[in-house]
């Protein structure tokens, strides 16, 4: 059920996700969808889950098994992040963060849920011995890499690339 959820906000956006939807596409009614996510925030928020899932699996194969300067996990991390088959997952990560930014319901409680739970994830991996310093490094990291990630979707990629080079990553 899960899966199909995924699929179809891969495909047409979390907007398009119901369900209804999720129902017809696995071919049973509505209500079982119901049984396993009792409301829309909760169908979005696994939605969201797999999909951070998935994005830290290849960061955590990237950055490797020990802490690093947070300089260093962006360079790592922004190839992977820019790859082509990962622009849908961040078309859904900009459209809940747009959604929330105007305080729709369920989205501007699920964003902050979303960002705390990648500083939570991130914040291990920041070389620095100093929990609120490695705290800011962590907010730096994710600003800097969605700030170049938004710019990929908004201008395109060759703008994110020129802005990486400029800020040397590449």
């Amino acid at each position: 059920m899960l899966a199909a959820a995924v699929e179809i906000a891969r495909a047409d956006g979390l907007g398009a996700l119901s369900f209804g939807r999720v129902a017809r596409h696995l071919g049973t009614n509505d209500r079982t969808v119901v049984y396993y996510f009792p409301t829309k925030a909760d169908l979005i928020g696994a939605v969201l889950t797999t999909l951070g899932g998935e994005l830290q699996d290849l960061l955590a194969e990237a950055f490797g098994d020990k802490p690093l300067p947070s300089e260093d996990l962006v360079k790592r991390a922004w190839p992977v992040l820019a790859h082509t088959d990962n622009q849908p997952i961040f078309a859904l990560f900009f459209e809940i963060i747009g959604l929330a930014a105007v305080g729709t319901a369920p989205y501007d409680t699920l964003a902050p849920a979303m960002l705390e739970q990648w500083l939570t994830w991130l914040d291990p991996r920041i070389a620095v011995a100093d929990p609120t310093q490695r705290h800011a490094e962590a907010l730096a990291v994710l600003a800097r890499l969605d700030g170049l990630l938004l710019l990929r979707t908004i201008v395109g990629r060759d703008a994110a690339e020129q802005a990486a080079r400029a800020g040397g990553l590449a």
